[in-house]
């Protein structure tokens, strides 16, 4: 065993093992609260399954283990599911199959986040420099979002751990180009796993390919193993994502992966837009939004309905798509500087506060600058708990697109990198859209954190050559 870890590279050993004590540090004292002290009885008695997506997760991978069906029916008859991926449900599934109760299941989700960090520094590593991707990997096990919701049986940190270990294979290109192959074709099953688990990466394999091109350009010949090098990751991913496709034609009549981005869009999306544009409250838009599923509400999230989502999203976007535009791009700005330190004391209620109802974002669609500025003239807990939450990562936001604009200026070997890490960032800021919450900036956590890393190097750089102290290169 001593030989085996002494040939272990060092600093993603540290790293991993860093990460993985500090989640099982979390765990242990959030067992101790909900469990032991019996905090939160409505939900102490289950964890590490909680409420809302959590739940519905278990209940998947219970049905399928005891009933043989995808479904989240609590009893026959079982509706099939159209609305959750089934990644993270197998993923429980096939373990509590083998035996292993709910919590050591935790425990290799958590090694799973463990691996994600070694992962952002093996990419920060390649692409940047490896002072930035360790003290991005750092930051990484220790981020509160990550490592909270790595605790619970949440979808978050598989996908997470899927998304950018298939990142890594497409983009890191090896010199044998048999290897290359194998790892492309893994690579594409990976990411297509990914997709399987949260249905926001299923555009990411056409933008990672233009990535791949943009990062090797100077490598591009010769065409025909270029050519095998695409067919064998879209080959991966096919293999993967196929099945569930035909299965959904088979169940719906549709070859759509999921019902999720429909139901994300029209009952959420479009009725904060509707409240917004024509200024009733959010009840009264929801209830346009639900109306057409009102005579079948157990069927309401399924993929059968897809004509009544496309007709919901034409009719509201048909003469308002530049003001939905601008409500997106409004709505999407928490993505880059909401904090989780309310959220997370809301779920374990260490703290028992009112909850705070301020919505910055309807603050700056309404103009409303007064109201904004006597949030944070008015002290009280949950101001504190903001500031704690978002100051670190409007700094992070700022390093990253100082970086950004850097490399624009000056053309550095790392500028294709940072162009497509800053493209993954605003993907899934974008695609989150309006229901933006902290949770959801979890995959694009490690390349912010990478090129805010580098960022902060670039700009400790350029004061030391403004004040004239030697320093030739901007990588240490």
């Amino acid at each position: 065993m001593r030989n085996m870890l002494e040939c272990l590279p060092k600093k993603e050993t540290a790293l991993f093992l860093i990460s993985f004590c500090v989640q099982l540090a979390v765990f242990i004292l959030l067992f101790q609260w909900f469990v032991v002290s019996g905090h939160l009885p409505e939900s102490a008695s289950q964890y590490p399954v909680y409420v809302g997506d959590s739940i519905s997760y278990f209940t998947l991978s219970q049905n399928l283990l005891h009933n043989g069906v995808y479904s989240v029916s609590a009893s026959a008859p079982f509706v099939p599911e159209s609305f959750r991926l089934p990644g993270y449900p197998f993923f429980l599934y096939f373990f509590q199959l083998l035996g292993l109760p709910i919590v050591l299941i935790i425990f290799l989700q958590m090694a799973l986040g463990s691996g994600t960090v070694v992962l952002t520094y093996l990419l920060g590593k390649k692409f940047l420099s490896e002072k930035a991707a360790y003290i991005a990997a750092l930051l990484l096990s220790i981020e509160p979002t990550s490592v909270f919701f790595s605790t619970f049986v949440m979808s978050d940190t598989l996908f997470v751990f899927s998304a950018m270990l298939g990142i890594y294979l497409l983009l890191n290109r090896r010199p044998d180009f048999k290897k290359d192959l194998w790892c492309l074709f893994a690579g594409g099953a990976v990411l297509g796993f990914a997709v399987l688990v949260r249905a926001i990466a299923l555009y990411l394999p056409p933008f990672l390919v233009v990535a791949y091109v943009a990062l090797h350009w100077g490598e591009r010949r010769p065409f025909s193993k270029n050519m095998a090098r695409l067919a064998v990751s879209a080959l991966g991913l096919l293999l993967v994502v196929a099945p569930w496709s035909l299965r959904n034609h088979a169940q719906f009549g549709v070859y759509d992966i999921s019902s999720t981005p429909y139901i994300n869009f029209t009952q959420f999306n479009l009725p904060l837009f509707y409240a917004y544009r024509y200024g009733v409250s959010l009840d009264e838009a929801h209830k346009v939004y639900t109306a057409p599923f009102a005579g079948s509400p157990d069927t309401a999230g399924s993929l059968s309905n897809k004509p009544k989502f496309e007709k919901l999203i034409s009719d509201t976007l048909r003469g308002n798509l530049p003001q939905y535009l601008y409500f997106h791009s409004i709505k999407t700005l928490p993505f880059f500087v909401t904090d989780g330190v309310r959220d997370i004391n809301r779920i374990t209620g260490v703290i028992p506060i009112p909850p705070d109802q301020t919505n910055f974002s309807d603050m700056v669609l309404k103009k409303d600058i007064a109201g904004i500025a006597k949030y944070f003239v008015s002290p009280n807990p949950n101001l504190w708990m903001l500031l704690a939450g978002s100051l670190p990562w409007i700094l992070i936001t700022a390093l990253w697109l100082f970086e950004l604009l850097y490399v624009f200026i000056k053309r550095p070997p790392e500028f294709w990198f940072v162009c497509i890490a800053s493209c993954i960032i605003l993907y899934f800021a974008l695609l989150t859209g309006p229901v933006t919450e902290h949770r959801y900036r979890m995959p694009a956590a490690p390349f912010m954190l990478l090129l805010a890393a580098q960022g902060a190097l670039t700009l400790r750089h350029l004061l030391k050559a403004k004040n004239g102290a030697p320093n030739p290169t901007l990588s240490p």
